[in-house]
C-alpha cells in the first residue's frame, strides 16, 4: 500500500494542456486506496513533500520569482535566469524554468489535494472516526487553497479545478481556460480555508510546525483577506475581515503561539521544528531527501559560492541597527593571504550577503533548515496593518502588536512607535517593520504588489532604475504564464510579455 500511495502522489498534472482532461490511472484512483490511519498519514505527508517538490516549490523557485522586491537581488549580473526578474524586465521567457516548475508544482499539489479530498469523502473505512477524517481533510483543503493562493498572486487568472479528473472548472465549463482572480478567491481559496479552519485540530497532527493546524488556516485566511483588500481586487472592506481574523487568533484560548525572545533563535537548525513562533514551515533535511537550497546557493562568489542571491544594498542601509540586522546580513568576507576581512563594498556586486539561513549548512548545494511560511509575527503585523487601514487609525492592540515586534528586535528593550499617529503615519511604520521582520522570507514581493509599491520601493536601486522597466503600468506585477501553457492551451499571455 505504501507503494501505491507513493505512485498516487507521483501523478503529474498540467504539465501540458492535454493533462487538463487526463484521468488518473484506475489503480491510482481514490476509491482504490484503503483510508485507514496509516494511509491517511501517508497521503497527508505526501502533500507536504509535494509542496517542497525537490526544493523547486516553496523555496528555490519562489525565491527566484519574487526577486522583483527591494530586499533581495540577483547575485551576479551574468545570471540571466535571475537578473531578468530582479530588473523587472518584460520578457515572455523570463526565467522560463522557474515559471514552468512553480506552475507545475502548484498544480501537482492541487491534484493531490483533490484526490485526497475525494478519497476521504467517499471512504467508509472502519476504525477511523469522522473527526479523524475531518482533520486530514482540513490539511488537504489548506494545501489546495495555499496552492491557488500562490498561483493567483504570481500569474493572475488561472484554471480553477477542484476535481481530480479535471472534467470542468469552478464555473462548470468543460472547456477549461483561465478563471478570473476574483472567482479563484471567492470559490476556492476562501471557502477551502474556512473548511480547513473548521476541520483542523487546535494542535497540529505532528505537534510541531511541520504540519498545519487550525491557527495555520486562520493565519492564511487573515493574510488572504489582507491581500484581497489590495491589488488587484481592491476590496478594501476586507481589511476589517483580516483584522477580525488576526484578532481572533491573538485572543483564542487555544493559541499557544508567541514571539520567541530572540530573532536569531528562529533560524537555528537545532530548534527548527519548534512551533512557539513558527506556525507552519516546510521542514527540510538532507537525511530524509527533503533538503533545502540555502547552502552555497546563498554564498557570494567571493565566498566561493554560487551567488544566486544577495541582499539589496539600499534596503540594508535603511534597515535599523538591531538584532535582526546583525543576524540577517554578512557584511565582510576574507581573501586568502590577506589578514583583514574585506567589506562587502569591495565585492563585485557591492551588496551584503544573506546570512539568515547559514546555520542550516553552507558547505554544499543542499542544506537543512526550514522554509518559513507563517510565523506569529505574521499574525501581529497583519492585525496592525489591517486594523489601522480598516478604521482610519490604530487602536491599542495595533500599537501593541507592532511594539512587540520592535521590542524583540532590539533584545527586549521597549522601542515603541510614537503615540497618536495618523492612519497614514502608522501605516508607514507597519509597512517598514514588515519589510525588516520578514527580510528574505519570500514575502516582500507580495507585500509590494498588493500595496502597489513595486515602483516606489525599487526607485532606490540605481541598477533597476537604469534598466528602465519599473514603470510598466503594473504589467510587471505578474509573471508571464509558462510558454508551453500558452502554446498548447491557447491561453492569452499576461499583458506586457
Amino acid at each position: 500500500m505504501k507503494k501505491i500511495i507513493g505512485m498516487f502522489f507521483s501523478v503529474l498534472f498540467l504539465s501540458g494542456c492535454v493533462d487538463l482532461k487526463q484521468e488518473p490511472l484506475s489503480f491510482l484512483t481514490p476509491e482504490n486506496i484503503i483510508y485507514d490511519e496509516a494511509n491517511l498519514t501517508n497521503t497527508a505527508n505526501g502533500l507536504y513533500r509535494t509542496l517542497w517538490h525537490w526544493n523547486y516549490g516553496d523555496c528555490c523557485r519562489l525565491f527566484t520569482l519574487t526577486l522583483g522586491a527591494d530586499d533581495v537581488i540577483s547575485g551576479m549580473l551574468s545570471k540571466s535566469r535571475t537578473i531578468v526578474i530582479d530588473e523587472l524586465r518584460a520578457d515572455a521567457t523570463i526565467s522560463e524554468l522557474d515559471v514552468h516548475w512553480f506552475w507545475k508544482n502548484m498544480y501537482d499539489l492541487i491534484l493531490n489535494s483533490n484526490l485526497m479530498i475525494e478519497g476521504i469523502c467517499g471512504s467508509n473505512e472502519d476504525g477511523v472516526s469522522e473527526n479523524e477524517k475531518q482533520a486530514y481533510l482540513g490539511e488537504a483543503y489548506f494545501m489546495r487553497a495555499f496552492a491557488y493562493y500562490n498561483l493567483v498572486r504570481l500569474f493572475g487568472d488561472v484554471p480553477g479545478i477542484v476535481d481530480s479528473k479535471s472534467t470542468q472548472d469552478i464555473l462548470g465549463n468543460e472547456n477549461i481556460g483561465r478563471n478570473k482572480v476574483a472567482d479563484i478567491y471567492d470559490k476556492i481559496i476562501v471557502p477551502d480555508l474556512i473548511l480547513a479552519e473548521t476541520y483542523l485540530p487546535e494542535t497540529p497532527r505532528t505537534k510541531d510546525n511541520s504540519s498545519v493546524g487550525k491557527i495555520a488556516a486562520q493565519t492564511c485566511l487573515a493574510e488572504v483577506y489582507l491581500t484581497m483588500a489590495g491589488w488587484p481586487l481592491h476590496r478594501t472592506e476586507y481589511y476589517a475581515k483580516a483584522a477580525q481574523k488576526a484578532r481572533e487568533i491573538i485572543e483564542a484560548p487555544y493559541n499557544h503561539h508567541d514571539l520567541v525572545d530572540h530573532y536569531a533563535d528562529l533560524w537555528k537548525e537545532v530548534t527548527k521544528n519548534d512551533n512557539t513562533e513558527h506556525i507552519f514551515a516546510v521542514n527540510c533535511s538532507r537525511a530524509t531527501n527533503m533538503a533545502s537550497q540555502y547552502g552555497i546557493s546563498f554564498l557570494a562568489q567571493e565566498e566561493k559560492g554560487w551567488s544566486d542571491y544577495l541582499a539589496d544594498a539600499e534596503f540594508y542601509l535603511k534597515y535599523p541597527d538591531d538584532e535582526r540586522k546583525e543576524w540577517n546580513y554578512q557584511t565582510t568576507y576574507t581573501v586568502p593571504g590577506r589578514p583583514q576581512p574585506n567589506s562587502y563594498l569591495q565585492s563585485a556586486m557591492k551588496s551584503p550577503f544573506i546570512k539568515k539561513y547559514r546555520d542550516y549548512g553552507i558547505t554544499a548545494a543542499q542544506s537543512d533548515g526550514i522554509i518559513p511560511i507563517y510565523r506569529y509575527a505574521d499574525v501581529l503585523l497583519i492585525y496592525a496593518e489591517a486594523q489601522n487601514l480598516a478604521n482610519n487609525g490604530p487602536d491599542d492592540l495595533a500599537y501593541d502588536c507592532i511594539n512587540r515586534i520592535r521590542k524583540r528586535a532590539i533584545g527586549g528593550t521597549a522601542n515603541n512607535v510614537p503615540e497618536g499617529l495618523s492612519c497614514e503615519f502608522f501605516d508607514k511604520y507597519v509597512f517598514d517593520e514588515r519589510g525588516w521582520e520578514f527580510f528574505a522570507e519570500y514575502k516582500r514581493w507580495f507585500q509590494l504588489v498588493r500595496r502597489e509599491k513595486v515602483e516606489e520601493c525599487n526607485l532606490y536601486n540605481e541598477r533597476v532604475v537604469a534598466a528602465g522597466n519599473i514603470n510598466r503600468n503594473k504589467e510587471n506585477y505578474l509573471m508571464p504564464l509558462p510558454p508551453k501553457q500558452v502554446e498548447l492551451c491557447k491561453f492569452t499571455q499576461n499583458s506586457g510579455y
